[in-house]
């Protein structure tokens, strides 16, 4: 998602401020589902590393990338499926909902762990490298297979591509706990949300892993911020109709954010650890791990932007079987075809597949391939007459 045109419109419905898009469904918003599929495609092709497309991927114009896009609008979606119908003295059953989603993602996750396993597997067998395991970080299931699959299914032993969905699990298990909070106090919510932002960011605290050192590639203590911002504006939306309010000054402010971005992106580099001593880095050099201060600023002011620019205008007015739309609408299938074939796509490259033309054509039978899952789910969906699934789904970095 770039930045908007320098010159901003009034505010206009959005996935962080609008109620649901007359054309997709009641209680949906196209542009919502516009700009999940937008992050799913940059997901897939920042996923298939080294190929010729990923350098025009946001990532490379500023802080953030399309993972912070999706914990938030996760957080927003959360919002939307959830946080009402918990008002609504629905409160047990709407967790019970929440927590079989975590245990959805759980199953997800390790179903995953196998497959991915299986496909730098075969490619390693039949090259007779078994380097290829260490791409993946997979050296710990060839050495020691039964303690690998233990810290699997303990979330402790995450291979390489693999690390979004564990944050989810921890995301949407948590968020029975997120809802009883704000429902009495949105504020408070926050509040305790960001002092346990800062305090892992500044401590360097995090879930432990094994065997392979570091922390959660994703710390759930510190990416819990932004998913929790994301279901504040998604309950702001569901209270007042609309998630953020156009202020000329924020506007601009924001723009000039994001341009310092891409200034520093692509022209000086990305700070060194220590430039701006005494203050700690976590609050000067944008990093992943702990969501520090200069990505999510950067994240929440590319929103800001885009929301009330003529982008939003455009993702809108976009039909709801936009090929973006429909991966946006059933982004879990979508996220996870993607990431199987990423994972192929690495392996590929891995083994002498490679070159422009390579990667632009595995690249485009790839987002084809993720558009066609969602095709056949949206004839699915329309045959059984259901609604289309609101709750907040995952992507991956």
């Amino acid at each position: 998602m770039a930045a908007a045109s320098a010159t901003p419109i009034p505010p206009v419905a959005s996935p962080l401020a609008a109620t649901a898009g007359s054309l997709a469904a009641p209680g949906r918003d196209t542009a919502l589902d516009v700009w999940r599929g937008f992050a799913l495609v940059t997901i897939f092709v920042n996923h298939v590393s080294g190929n010729v497309l990923e350098q025009f991927t946001h990532k490379n114009f500023g802080f953030s990338d399309a993972a912070d896009l999706f914990v938030f609008f996760a957080g927003y979606a959360a919002a939307s499926a959830y946080f009402g119908k918990y008002l609504a003295q629905e409160k047990l059953s709407t967790s019970c909902k929440v927590l079989s989603r975590s245990v959805k993602l759980y199953t997800t996750h390790l179903a995953l762990v196998v497959l991915g396993g299986a496909v730098f597997a075969t490619m390693a067998i039949s090259k007779g490298d078994l380097g290829l395991f260490s791409v993946m970080a997979l050296e710990p299931l060839m050495l020691d297979p039964a303690g690998a699959l233990v810290d699997a299914v303990t979330l402790r032993y995450q291979p390489g591509f693999l690390n979004i969905l564990p944050l989810y699990c921890v995301l949407i298990g948590t968020l029975p706990l997120l809802m009883a909070l704000a429902a009495r106090s949105m504020g408070a919510a926050i509040a305790v949300s960001a002092a346990l932002w800062l305090a892992a960011g500044l401590t360097g605290t995090n879930f432990h892993t094994y065997p392979i050192p570091g922390g959660w590639f994703f710390n759930p203590l510190a990416w819990q911020f932004l998913f929790v911002l994301g279901f504040a504006m998604g309950a702001r939306r569901n209270r007042l109709g609309a998630a953020t309010t156009y202020h000329r000054l924020w506007w601009w402010a924001a723009l000039a954010y994001l341009l310092l971005g891409l200034l520093v992106a692509r022209g000086t580099g990305l700070p060194a650890p220590g430039w701006l001593a005494p203050l700690p880095d976590f609050l000067t050099v944008p990093e992943k791990q702990f969501l520090s201060a200069p990505r999510l600023l950067h994240v929440l002011a590319l929103c800001y932007v885009v929301v009330h620019s003529p982008l939003q205008a455009w993702a809108r007015a976009l039909p709801r079987l936009h090929p973006l739309a429909m991966m946006g609408r059933h982004s879990l299938p979508v996220f996870c075809t993607g990431l199987v074939v990423s994972i192929t796509g690495v392996a590929f490259k891995q083994t002498g597949f490679d070159g422009a033309l390579f990667d632009i054509a595995y690249v485009t039978a790839g987002v084809g391939t993720q558009v066609l899952v969602a095709a056949m789910l949206c004839v699915t969906e329309k045959r059984r007459g259901s609604k289309p699934p609101a709750a907040p789904l995952p992507a991956a970095v």
